[in-house]
């Protein structure tokens, strides 16, 4: 309603335009927060699997004979180059399961890292065979 004959909005239509916009404003910035936040935990897993990846190829590589049963830990880099600050820590576990002489070797790596105040852990495991 025009008071005068002047066009234009009142004051409460202004107030109400703000606040739908300062709603939508809201939301939009929460939904980049958490899409932000789940691209940083995609990437880790994603160099994780990787890392784990790299040292099962490695070790099926080698020969059958080469695999002795034990555990190692090192602390790696995301390019998997050996570093005492890396961000990742690669465990391989390699084990002959019964029966002995069976010619199968159990090889597992999990790859640990901290995200933000979680450690997150990616595990594969394979078998390798002595044929």
């Amino acid at each position: 309603m025009s008071v005068g004959g002047e066009k234009g909005f009142t004051l409460i239509e202004v107030v109400v335009a703000t606040a739908v916009f300062g709603l939508v404003v809201f939301v939009l910035t929460a939904f980049y927060f958490t899409a932000s936040s789940q691209g940083l935990v995609g990437r880790g897993v994603t160099t994780g699997t990787l890392l784990a990846q790299q040292r099962l190829e490695w070790l099926r590589n080698r020969s059958y004979a080469s695999l002795t049963s034990g555990t190692t830990t090192e602390t790696i880099t995301e390019l998997g180059a050996a570093d005492p600050a890396g961000r990742y820590t690669r465990t391989t576990v390699v084990t002959k399961p019964a029966p002995a002489g069976a010619g199968l070797t159990q090889l597992d790596v999990t790859v640990t890292w901290l995200e933000g105040t979680a450690t997150r852990t990616v595990r594969m495991t394979t078998m390798v065979g002595n044929f």
